[in-house]
Formats: structure tokens, C-alpha cells, sequence
């Protein structure tokens, strides 16, 4: 796999950037003439986790624990990020980007652990593109299946196991909002946020989706914010029948109910173009093809202007089919 840039990549020994930051986290933990304020990576599993998980910044922890191997140990599938390359769409690898989503999220068991988790599956799904793109097809839901063992280990409450697992699940959904969404649909995501734990399960929807976007900074982070904001002001539309106060985002936006009224779901490309994709002539095929493609952008797992993301959903959809449909 590709490795992102030495000063953020783990991967080769630790980068110099990393070091520094090693540095002074063991300067945090391990104070010299005191007694340690951190746990250390045997004293785990169990409390002694949370109890970083929910300090002022975690990624200290974890980077002293995966430049001196014992991530490696603790928790293999978030070392397994380590060099895992996200280009060209962001610049820091899967493992640095999970650790600023952690640090940015509010420090509560369920947020800490989904952010941890959020990216968990991109090592099992990662593959680059004749492009050089990466790519993660099914990194949520292969992320949501490894939540309940990896918690298991540390001694997690089935509850808490089962919102975590809910929210890596469904990470990727509210970043794909487009007002061409269906009304059921937004409130499709709600409810699925909200099974067993009420309105705060789609608080904590929201405020990891914002992480999410705080953790690729110092890229430009705005765009994603203003979708989130009017997918807020939609779902206060539908459930209170009036939109939230301005503001009420972290960046909200100043654009009006008027502008995110309902569309229907499209598919990104049309039939002749997936004629010209599959080499097929024309037949059933091409409605079930294009329906599976507007299933996919009213789910929000497809931005119905994503083309590349479309041709290769289509290619694997078409591997499926039998040759003589």
C-alpha cells in the first residue's frame, strides 16, 4: 500500500513529526520524579483504556504506544491503520486521521470509542485504483462487525458496544447528505441513529460526522461542514416542523429551507452510459443497475455526483450478474 507523508506516517519507525509528539507524551504519562499520570499499555485492557480515551488528548497515549510497539499488542486493528494511505483525497494516513478525530470529538465513552473505531475497517478494505486513488468500499460495515469483539476485549458493556457499533455503521451517511434526498430518507437516518438511545443517539451522529471533518484540518474542511448544517436544519424541519435557529451549527450556513427542498434520488449515470461500461446491449439490466445506483445516493452511501465511485459500484454490480440476463 502507498505511505502517506514521513512526518505523519507511523509506519517506518515513526516519523520526526511523530517523534516530537512522542516525545512529550512521555513526558505526560511518564513524569521523571512522579508518579505516572498515564497507564501503560500492560496495565490494559479494561479501565485503564477509558481512562485515556476520555483525557484531554488521547493521541498522545496512542502514539507513544504505537511508536514503541505496544499498539501493536493492544490493539492490532487500529495499528493495522498505520500507513494505510488515504491519497490523493487526504494527505494524513488512516491511523493519524482516526487520532485527530478522537482528540476533536467531546470526550464521553460512546464518542470516544466510535471515533476510535469510526475508520477500524480500512486496512481490511483498502485497494488503490489504476488511478492511485484509495479506496474503502464497505469500510463502515466491515468497521461496524469488528466493534463488538475488539470492545469485548476490554470489558465493554454490551450497551455502550451496540451504540458505538450503530455509529461506526452509519459514519459515512451524513457527510453524503444532498438535498436530493427523499424526506424518508433523512428520516430513515434518524431513526436508525436514534434505535435505543433516543435523540442523543443522532447527537452523537452528528457530532462524529463533524469530527470526521476536523480531523482531515489543516485541509479545507468547510464544504462538509455546510452539508452538515443543512442536514441539521432539514432533520429540525421534519421532526419540529420549523428549521434550526441560525447558528445553531457549529457552521451553520445561510442557506434556506427553500434551497434543500426534495429531489428525487438520480443515479449517476445514465443507461447509455452503462450500456457503454458493461459492453452489454440494452435489456433488464440496465433499470436494475441504475436503481441499485439511486438506491445507493437515497441511502447516502454514493454522492449522486460521483461518477468514478458510480462506474465502479456498477463494475462490481455487473460481476454479480448472470451473462445471460
Amino acid at each position: 500500500m502507498t505511505h502517506g507523508d514521513p512526518a505523519t506516517d507511523l509506519s517506518s519507525g515513526c516519523g520526526h513529526s511523530a517523534r516530537r509528539v512522542v516525545s512529550k507524551a512521555k513526558h505526560t504519562l511518564h513524569k521523571p520524579h512522579g508518579p505516572e499520570i498515564g497507564p501503560k499499555a500492560e496495565d490494559l485492557p479494561g479501565p485503564a483504556l477509558r481512562e485515556v480515551l476520555l483525557s484531554a488528548r488521547p493521541s498522545d497515549a496512542f502514539l507513544l504506544w504505537a511508536c514503541t510497539g505496544r499498539l501493536r499488542e493492544l490493539l492490532p486493528e487500529l495499528d493495522a491503520l498505520r500507513g494505510v494511505s488515504q491519497l490523493p483525497a487526504h494527505r494524513d494516513d488512516a491511523f493519524m486521521h482516526t487520532l485527530k478525530v478522537v482528540d476533536a470529538i467531546e470526550p464521553t465513552p460512546v464518542r470516544r470509542w466510535a471515533a476510535l473505531l469510526h475508520d477500524i475497517g480500512k486496512a481490511a478494505t483498502f485497494i488503490e485504483t489504476p488511478e492511485g486513488r484509495s479506496r474503502f468500499f464497505d469500510h463502515h460495515r466491515i468497521g461496524a462487525e469488528m466493534v463488538p469483539p475488539i470492545m469485548s476485549r476490554f470489558g465493554e458493556p454490551p450497551e455502550l458496544i451496540a451504540h458505538v457499533q450503530r455509529l461506526v455503521q452509519l459514519h459515512m451517511r451524513p457527510i453524503s447528505y444532498t438535498p436530493e434526498w427523499s424526506d424518508a430518507a433523512v428520516r430513515r437516518l434518524i431513526a436508525e441513529a436514534e434505535q435505543g438511545r433516543g435523540e442523543q443517539g443522532w447527537r452523537d451522529l452528528m457530532a462524529l460526522a463533524r469530527a470526521d471533518l476536523r480531523g482531515y484540518l489543516p485541509e479545507p474542511i468547510d464544504r462538509g461542514l455546510s452539508v452538515l448544517d443543512q442536514l441539521e436544519r432539514r432533520a429540525a424541519r421534519l421532526l419540529y416542523g420549523s428549521s434550526l435557529p441560525q447558528g445553531a451549527g457549529s457552521e451553520a450556513g445561510a442557506n434556506t429551507v427553500a434551497e434543500e427542498a426534495d429531489a428525487q434520488p438520480r443515479s449517476p449515470l445514465d443507461g447509455h452510459e452503462l450500456m457503454a461500461l458493461a459492453g452489454r446491449p440494452p435489456g433488464p439490466w440496465v433499470g436494475a443497475l441504475k436503481e441499485y445506483l439511486r438506491a445507493q445516493v437515497e441511502q447516502g452511501l454514493l454522492h449522486p455526483d460521483d461518477r468514478q465511485a458510480a462506474r465502479e459500484l456498477a463494475l462490481r454490480w455487473l460481476d454479480r450478474l448472470d451473462p445471460h440476463t
